[in-house]
This record gives C-alpha cells, structure tokens and sequence, in this order.
C-alpha cells in the first residue's frame, strides 16, 4: 500500500480540530500502509497548536508566522509531506474510518491525478457538486451534477470512472509529485474559493483525470473559519471575482473567451438597473488581477493535451455511459 500524508490547514479552528480529528486518527489506524497526519496552522491566534500538542502529540504540525491563507498552508503541508500520496481535508471535515484505501487504490491509475470521496453535508445529503459535468453557455463555464441516489446504491460494473472536472478542496487526495509540479493552488485566488476549480481544470489540460470514489465517504460541515471571520458580502465578493479569475485565466480558447467577455460586459450593464450589483463590484476589484490572469493563461495555452470542449466532453460522454449501465440495470 502506498503511504500517504493527511494534510489539514488550520486558522482558528481549536474546536474544529478537537472535534473532527480523532475520526482522521481512527482512519489513520485503519489503513493498512504508513500514514502521518499533518496539520498546518496558519497563524492561529486562538488555542490551535496548544491544543495540537497536549492533546494530539502524534500528529506533526507546520506553523505559519503570519497568516498566508488557504492555497499556501496546503502548499507548505504539500512540501513538508514525506509520503506519494497526499489527502487535504478541511478542519471542519468529519471522514469515514475507511475513506483512505479506494482514494489510494484509485490513484494506482497513472491516468489520474486527483481521487474525491463523496462528500456529504451535515444533513446526511451528498453534495450536489460531488461530481461536476461541465458545460459552457452563455460565457459561463457551468455545471450538472450526477443525480445522488445511483452513487449510493449502485452496485453494477460501470464502463467508465465516475469523472469530475475537479475535486472539491474539502477533502480529495493527489499524487504529490503531480501536485508539487503543478506547483500547488494558485494564488491568484487568494484567499479563498475556486483555487479547487482551477486545479481540476489545469490537471485535466494535461491529460490527467480527476474520479470520484463512491466508495469512500466523509461528511462536511461547513463550519469552517471563512464563514466565521469574513462579512457575507465580503466572501460573495471575491467568489465572483475568483470565478472571473478562473475564466480569464481557463478559458484558452479565444473564441470562448471572447464570448465570455461579450456576455460579462451585457451582465455588467443590465444587472445593476434589477439591482443587482455584486456583478458590477467582482468585476471592479477583479480588473487589477486580468494582466496576472491573461499571463497565466498564456502558460495553460503551452500546456494543452485536452482542450477545454474536449474535456468537457469526455467528463459527459463517460457519465453518460455510466448513467444508461444504471438505468437498464434498475430496469
């Protein structure tokens, strides 16, 4: 079995860690290969690290002098692992005592780079962006999500891998030498959301594959240190930035990019007489960050096994498939 690192960034999540990381410790001694637990804090200003080493003495612990975010705190967890495989998982994560072993066992696939867990809410519902089939329209990348009810209970051989465009940041192991190539998340969403996105999409341009593994479960609680340290307009804010950011910078096709300017300057014209002006506002602070993302698409366009229609069409072609074998099976 392949030795894998768990990797958990940490801000001010004391109360996180005490409750959620003894599951991470119970799975830990269910796998069967060598598996260290690192937590990386993130300059903490409440009890964290004290916490981590008189109640959690095994687990190994990187501590940030100042606080550098999301993308970086997995980034120096990534550097400071000694194991191939890596598993980030959120503070606020609560994982299945056998959740390892199919995300390894997936990951044997050269093919793939990243492997996710089905991800379930507090409510005991899966998420419904578990699987993300991606679809462009209107100068958006969007998405449909595979109905949850057959990744419950199916139970018959499926021709194709459960595919994703990417994995959700929560909780999903990589290939750490692939992750490090990749050079990790990219900054240019600090501090927070659609570094994942964006992480899926360049591992896909290369021809890597990013699967979900029905087989392995968690459940997150979204009670995180994002919804408890920044206003709500704030954090819609720089989620619609960061998804203009992720479009700037994926979108390498010209043509879909110059439809997605097209329709972004209608949306900035018309929403704001329906009142809407978050639109107006993402597209303001995110304008300073276009030379960085047009660089940065530059560099995706030297990169491009799969092009952006033909990943899109692979991920529908192969849940398509999937999704006849299941209704002619229930049939």
């Amino acid at each position: 079995m392949k030795s894998v690192s768990i990797i958990i960034p940490n801000w001010n999540g004391a109360d996180l860690l005490q409750a959620y990381l003894p599951y991470v410790l119970k799975a830990q001694e269910r796998y069967r290969g060598q598996v260290e637990v690192l937590v990386v804090d993130d300059a903490s200003t409440d009890a964290s690290v004290k916490l981590l080493q008189q109640r959690f003495p095994g687990t190994r612990t990187v501590v940030h002098e100042q606080n550098r975010g999301f993308g970086k705190a997995c980034w120096s967890g990534a550097q400071a692992a000694g194991h191939p495989v890596l598993i980030f998982l959120n503070s606020d994560v609560k994982v299945d005592s056998d959740f390892i072993d199919p995300l390894v066992n997936c990951l044997q696939d050269p093919s793939t780079f990243a492997a996710s867990p089905l991800v379930f809410d507090g409510k005991g519902k899966l998420s419904n962006v578990t699987i993300s089939i991606p679809y462009f329209r209107r100068g958006k990348i969007r998405y449909k999500s595979f109905p949850p009810q057959p990744l419950l209970s199916n139970a018959s051989p499926l021709p194709n891998p459960w595919f994703t465009l990417f994995p959700i940041g929560a909780a999903f192991a990589v290939d750490r030498a692939r992750f490090i190539e990749l050079q990790g998340f990219d900054d240019l969403f600090n501090p927070f959301y659609y570094e994942d996105t964006d992480l899926g999409f360049r591992a896909w341009r290369r021809g890597w594959q990013c699967v979900v593994v029905p087989e392995s479960r968690v459940t997150h609680y979204h009670t995180g240190t994002i919804g408890r340290s920044f206003k709500h307009f704030k954090v819609s804010a720089i989620r619609k930035r960061n998804r203009l950011f992720y479009l700037w910078k994926n979108l390498t096709s010209n043509r879909l990019l110059r439809q997605h300017l097209f329709f972004q300057l209608l949306r900035v014209c018309y929403r704001p007489i329906c009142l809407d002006w978050m639109i107006l506002v993402a597209t303001l602070i995110a304008i300073p960050g276009f030379r960085a993302a047009m660089q940065r698409r530059r560099q995706e366009q030297n990169c491009i096994v799969n092009s952006e229609e033909k990943i899109f069409q692979i991920i529908s072609s192969a849940s398509r498939a999937n999704r006849r074998v299941i209704e002619e099976t229930d049939s």
